[in-house]
């Protein structure tokens, strides 16, 4: 009869730990769409002065082999500036649209599920424009990223000294 009542009272211990995580969760989903609510305003502001900065400043220095590196490396920096604002969007539309079960279950899916749930929100929604934007920026942060890392490693190719042997 004692060890019924532990197991019962283990059990229920358990369950009362489970719905007080996920209170918790929720609350932590709530406050984090006020602020990315907050943040959002700035966000196309700022993606416009790091697209100005990696087209007029960045792209030009990865003509020259002696700033290539240089680069490649404010490209790959340049990524993650575009990233968190697709994730905040991303976050923001899946919350707006299915509320904070889908969040929740993007963020169980290693926390960049929250991008496809708000892609296949909007796309289920027939929000276009949002998904369009959405799917915009996840191409930007790739390209980005992936323009960056090519950069560095063809900064790390020595140049090929083959003319100066054929002067000698």
């Amino acid at each position: 009869m004692i060890i019924a009542t532990r197991s019962f009272s283990g059990c229920l211990f358990v369950i009362c730990g489970v719905i007080i995580m996920l209170f918790l969760l929720v609350l932590v989903i709530q406050g984090g769409a006020w602020i990315a609510a907050r943040i959002l305003p700035a966000l196309p502001t700022f993606m416009e002065i790091v697209i100005a900065f990696d087209l007029c400043i960045l792209l030009p220095l990865a003509l020259f082999r002696k700033t290539r590196r240089l680069s490649g490396d404010g490209l790959y920096m340049s990524s993650y500036a575009y990233g968190v604002t697709l994730w905040i969007w991303a976050f923001l539309l899946a919350y707006t649209i299915w509320g904070a079960l889908a969040v929740i279950i993007g963020l169980f899916l290693v926390g960049i599920g929250v991008v496809p749930i708000a892609m296949l929100a909007t796309a289920l929604e027939g929000q276009w424009q949002n998904l369009g934007l959405l799917i915009s920026l996840l191409i930007l942060t790739f390209g980005a990223r992936s323009l960056g890392l090519a950069l560095r490693r063809n900064a790390a190719i020595p140049p090929s000294d083959s003319w100066v042997e054929e002067i000698k």
